[in-house]
């Protein structure tokens, strides 16, 4: 499987004063303590992104676009450097490298200026689909667009409509198809994959435009009936736009996604699992960013499950913690799907409130 990136470099940028490098893999899990470098690390390639989408190429990095707004240069350098120091960035891959060592602009503050810049993947960079934290909730109509060059639903989801109608009848990768009796276009294997997720039969989507109407009307349909998405559980408007980013996204590209188990309970959190896991066999580069227990145990499940081309040689499971020399921990996991270096106070509360409901049920 092709991975655009093999490892990542980052110094004085936000969180990261020190070097500090990531070896990625296919599949990758970025969680564990807030405000430690989660999402800064995602945002070193989000910039890159939105920089090209902006100027099509990295003369300018610009740190308020299209992905993240991260206000200005003093914003997103190390606050514990001194106003000159670089901020440095590098993404190498098996093509090549991008290598971003930027400096303070003297007339704009909201933009970085790289002095030396190693760009062989350039082009590879505007392929990175984005599906936010923050989405937008049921929409029941979408103004009509023109596609950009990048087919993508949006950060938010706020282009899914136009995909889904614009794309509808485009054939997804053998791989993804989740019923082989139904259809294999976009706009069918969506509902399908909405079905298994969330555990309900016969979901599909509609989205349909008038002749000479720039409104895109969308509808949910169960069986024989339809309905107005603010009718319908928020979880099928949360993870609309990441099944619809999986089946569009191409081998070679990236797929990003935060907070995946928004509104979902937790057999639906693994199903959606299966899905991301299925997507990256297929050569899309998953990144995902969450504080469930659920997203990491569907992880580790489908690392044993061999209807997936995913191994635990696939897989990276990064541990943010509250350690400025070492932000990180890489948590080892095994072929058995067990992981040899658990960290104290990772995703055991439960059973921490288990012991403490105990203690005080004794007093009652």
């Amino acid at each position: 499987m092709y991975k655009m990136i093999n490892s990542t470099r980052l110094k004085n940028f936000k969180t990261f004063k020190n070097e500090t490098v990531f070896n990625v893999s296919q599949l990758n899990l970025l969680t564990g303590i807030n405000g430690r470098g989660k999402s800064s690390y995602l945002q070193s390639l989000l910039l890159i992104r939105q920089s090209l989408e902006e100027h099509g190429n990295l003369n300018k990095v610009i740190f308020n676009g299209s992905c993240v707004n991260l206000g200005s240069f003093r914003d997103v350098k190390n606050r514990y450097t001194g106003n000159d120091t670089k901020i440095e960035i590098s993404h190498s891959g098996p093509k090549g490298k991008i290598e971003l060592i930027m400096n303070r602009s003297e007339y704009d503050d909201m933009v970085g200026i790289p002095g030396n810049t190693t760009s062989e993947i350039l082009n590879d960079f505007k392929n990175i689909h984005y599906i936010a934290a923050d989405r937008i909730g049921p929409q029941e109509f979408y103004l009509k667009s023109t596609l950009p060059e990048f087919i993508n639903v949006g950060t938010k989801g706020e282009f899914v409509g136009n995909v889904l109608l614009q794309k509808k009848s485009d054939l997804i990768h053998d791989n993804l198809i989740c019923n082989p009796n139904s259809s294999h276009d976009l706009e069918l294997q969506t509902g399908e994959w909405l079905s298994k997720i969330l555990d309900t039969e016969n979901v599909k989507v509609f989205a349909t435009n008038e002749e000479s109407s720039r409104v895109i009307t969308f509808l949910f349909g169960f069986g024989q009936l339809k309905f107005r998405p603010a009718n319908v559980g928020f979880g099928y408007t949360y993870i609309l736009p990441i099944i619809v980013s999986g089946l569009i996204a191409k081998e070679g590209e990236i797929l990003i996604v935060e907070n995946p188990e928004s509104h979902l309970h937790p057999k639906a959190q693994s199903n959606l699992v299966y899905f991301l896991s299925i997507v990256a066999s297929c050569g899309v580069q998953v990144f995902i960013e969450s504080h469930s227990e659920h997203i990491l145990n569907g992880i580790r499940i489908c690392a044993l499950n061999d209807k997936i081309d995913i191994t635990h040689n696939d897989i990276s499971i990064f541990y943010f913690e509250d350690d400025h020399d070492e932000p990180y921990k890489k948590l080892n996991i095994k072929s058995n799907g067990k992981i040899d270096n658990w960290v104290e106070g990772f995703f055991d509360q439960q059973e921490i409130d288990l012991a403490e409901i105990f203690k005080l049920s004794r007093k009652k």
